[in-house]
């Protein structure tokens, strides 16, 4: 198998089980694994827009908006005008919804270390350099 076949099935075997994580991780909790994500989109950024959020999470602004409607009925998040532009609205986490994200983010980071610990000590580097230069791409 070439490098390039090796390096998309690699990849999509990473992505499938990461993605198990999440809903393992979401099942925990009383929300989505879209919603967790949402949350912790927000929670990074302190404030962000329904638009901006689902250019993010690479879904349709109608879903995010959805999404997001549910969290506000259960009190998670909360919309205020934005400041600088009075046409747009942001989303921002109420203290039950960082409380929710905190738990959800360090989850994550915990199943995350799993990962690393079991890494053998001469991979680590690598790994870790490889997975900084693909996020740079993906987030380029």
């Amino acid at each position: 198998m070439a490098d390039n076949e090796r390096f998309a099935q690699a990849l999509q075997t990473v992505f499938r089980g990461l993605h198990r994580q999440s809903r393992e991780r979401a099942r925990t909790s009383d929300i989505t694994p879209q919603q967790a994500e949402a949350l912790q989109a927000i929670s990074e950024r302190g404030a962000v827009s329904t638009t901006a959020l689902a250019t993010l999470l690479g879904i349709d602004p109608s879903t995010a908006s959805r999404n997001l409607a549910g969290l506000e009925r259960d009190g998670v998040l909360a919309r205020k005008r934005a400041t600088g532009d009075g046409r747009q609205t942001d989303v921002r986490l109420t203290a039950r919804g960082k409380r929710i994200a905190d738990g959800v983010g360090n989850a994550a980071t915990q199943a995350h270390l799993s990962l690393y610990d079991r890494l053998g000590r001469t991979d680590r580097t690598r790994v870790v350099e490889a997975l900084e230069t693909i996020a740079a791409l993906l987030e380029g």
